[in-house]
C-alpha cells in the first residue's frame, strides 16, 4: 500500500509521467491519488473510479469513449503505432480489458495521452479539454484524419519525373554559373575564363612553363584578390598538358559551355515539371551548393535516399533544386516557396557553411507544421554541427504559426537514418519517447526515438506558458 506522501511520489516517479503537487497527509489530493494508486496495485481501476479520482482532484471527468480509447484499445488507425509507447522496456498492453489492470497499463494510457497533447496541441489542457467529452468513435475519427494517406501514396501512379542532369554537370545550373555565361556574350568573355586567361598570361610574361597545376595555383590566388573565389571552385577546369596558348585556354570551357547550354534547357523543364506535380509533393530538398564537389555530393546522396529498396516503393515525389532553375532569381524564390508550402516533409542538408536561402526554407517548413530531417555531414565537423544542431542549438524548434505548437526538426548525421524517418512518415509508423528537462518535474520534452532529437516541448515557466497561450491566438 502507498500510504504517505513519499511513497506515492515514489510510485509516481516510477510509473506515471507527471509528478503530484501539493500532495500532502490532510489535503484533499492525498487520500484521492492513495486510494486509486492502491486500486492499481489490486489490478482494477474503472472508469468509473478513474474519474472519481480526478473530480477529487479537482479536475473534470473523462467519457467512457476518452477512457476507452485511451487505456482499453490499441486503435490501427492512430497517427502513430500505439503498441510502441512502452516497448523499449517490454510493455505489451493487454487486450480485450475493460479496466486499467496495473500502474504500467496506467501509465501506458496516459503517456498515450501526452503524446497525442503534445503532437496536436502543444499543451496538456486544451488537448484533454478538445478530447475528455468525445466518443470513441469521434476520438478515432479525429485521429485518423491526422495520418499520412499512405494506401493513396502507394495507388496513386507514377507522373513524369524531371529530366536526368549528370552528376559532373549539376553545377552548370547553379545561379552562378548561370551569370557567369549566360550575362557574357562569347565564352571568352565568362568571368572565369577571363580568370585563367589573366593567369595565363601572367605566367607566360614570367617566361614559365604554364602545367595544368601552375595554372590552378596562379588563378586561384587571382580569384581570391578579386574575391571570387567561389566562382574559381564552382567553374575551373583543369588542363589536360602544358598550355601553349589563349586559344589553348579558352579551349578548356568550351566541353563546359555546351554542357551548360544542355543543363539549362533541361533544369527550365524540370522546373515546369515540379510546378505541374507539387500540388502532390512529398519532399523538399533544402540544401545549398558552392562547390562542383558539393553538387556531386549532394545528388549522389540523394540518389541513396531516394532510389533505396526501403523508399523506392513509395514512388517519392521530391523537389531537387540542383536540377530546377528559373529565368529569374526572384522566381526561383517563389517557385523555392511554393515547394516547401506543398510538400510534406523537408530535408535539410546542413553544411559546413550555411545559406541564408536554405534557412529561411527550412525555417518556414518547421513555422508551417512540417516534419524536417537534418542530415549533417558525417565527418568531424559535421558531428559537431549534429550535436549543437541536436542539444544546443535553439531554433531547432520552432512554433507552428497556425496552432502554437513547438515543432522541432529531427536531427542526425546517417543518411540511414533519413531513409528509416521518411518510411515512418509515410507509413504512420513513427515513435517517440517522452522525457523530464533535467532538474525539472513538469517540463516535458517528447523525442523522436530514432534520433533522440526533441519534437515538441511543453515548459514549466507558468509565465512563458500563460503569456503565450494567452497571446498567440490573439489577432494584432
Amino acid at each position: 500500500m502507498a500510504t504517505t506522501p513519499d511513497e506515492i511520489r515514489a510510485a509516481f516517479g516510477e510509473y506515471l509521467p507527471f509528478p503530484p503537487r501539493g500532495l500532502e497527509q490532510g489535503s484533499d489530493l492525498y487520500p484521492a491519488i492513495a486510494t486509486g494508486l492502491e486500486a492499481l496495485k489490486a489490478g482494477s481501476l474503472s472508469w468509473a473510479r478513474l474519474n472519481q479520482l480526478m473530480h477529487r482532484c479537482s479536475q473534470a471527468g473523462m467519457s467512457e469513449g476518452c477512457f476507452r480509447y485511451y487505456f482499453l484499445e490499441v486503435p490501427l488507425t492512430h497517427p502513430y503505432p500505439v503498441e510502441k509507447v512502452l516497448s523499449a522496456s517490454g510493455y505489451k498492453p493487454p487486450q480485450g480489458v475493460t479496466e486499467i489492470t496495473s500502474l504500467e497499463h496506467a501509465r501506458w494510457g496516459f503517456l498515450r495521452f501526452m503524446y497525442d497533447a503534445m503532437l496536436y496541441w502543444g499543451n496538456f489542457r486544451q488537448g484533454y479539454r478538445d478530447m475528455r467529452l468525445r466518443s470513441f468513435q469521434e476520438i478515432s475519427t479525429f485521429f485518423s484524419e491526422k495520418r499520412v494517406n499512405e494506401e493513396r501514396i502507394a495507388t496513386r501512379g507514377r507522373v513524369a519525373g524531371p529530366n536526368a542532369i549528370p552528376q559532373d554537370h549539376r553545377y552548370l545550373i547553379s545561379e552562378m554559373a548561370c551569370k557567369t555565361y549566360e550575362a557574357k556574350g562569347s565564352l571568352q568573355d565568362a568571368d572565369h575564363v577571363r580568370l585563367a586567361l589573366e593567369g595565363f598570361r601572367v605566367l607566360q610574361a614570367e617566361g614559365a612553363q604554364v602545367t595544368p597545376e601552375l595554372l590552378r595555383t596562379r588563378t586561384k590566388t587571382l580569384a581570391e584578390g578579386k574575391n571570387q573565389q567561389q566562382l574559381f571552385e564552382l567553374m575551373f577546369e583543369d588542363a589536360p598538358t602544358v598550355l601553349q596558348s589563349e586559344d589553348e585556354v579558352v579551349a578548356l570551357y568550351s566541353g563546359q559551355w555546351n554542357a551548360f547550354q544542355k543543363a539549362r534547357v533541361d533544369a527550365l523543364e524540370n522546373t515546369r515539371v515540379y510546378l505541374s506535380l507539387c500540388n502532390d509533393l512529398d519532399v523538399y530538398v533544402a540544401t545549398s551548393m558552392r562547390t562542383r564537389e558539393d553538387f556531386r555530393g549532394m545528388a549522389s546522396t540523394c540518389e541513396q535516399i531516394f532510389n533505396s529498396p526501403t523508399l523506392i516503393k513509395h514512388n517519392v515525389r521530391y523537389f531537387d533544386p540542383t536540377l530546377s532553375a528559373a529565368e529569374h532569381h526572384e522566381d526561383k524564390g517563389i517557385i523555392e516557396c511554393l515547394m516547401v508550402k506543398t510538400a510534406k516533409v523537408v530535408l535539410y542538408f546542413a553544411q559546413h557553411k550555411e545559406s541564408l536561402g536554405k534557412v529561411s526554407e527550412y525555417a518556414m517548413a518547421l513555422s508551417l507544421g512540417k516534419p524536417v530531417i537534418i542530415l549533417c555531414p558525417d565527418d568531424p565537423r559535421g558531428r559537431e554541427i549534429y550535436a549543437f544542431y541536436r542539444d544546443s542549438h535553439p531554433l531547432t524548434r520552432l512554433v507552428e504559426f497556425k496552432t502554437g505548437i513547438v515543432n522541432g526538426a529531427m536531427v542526425t548525421f546517417k543518411v540511414d537514418h533519413v531513409i528509416r524517418l521518411l518510411d515512418r512518415i509515410f507509413t504512420n509508423t513513427m515513435e517517440y519517447d517522452l522525457g523530464r528537462k533535467e532538474g525539472a518535474e513538469g517540463y516535458y520534452l517528447l523525442r523522436e526515438r530514432l534520433t533522440g532529437t526533441t519534437v515538441r516541448v511543453v515548459t514549466d515557466n507558468k509565465l512563458l506558458t500563460e503569456a503565450f497561450w494567452n497571446n498567440w491566438h490573439e489577432v494584432y
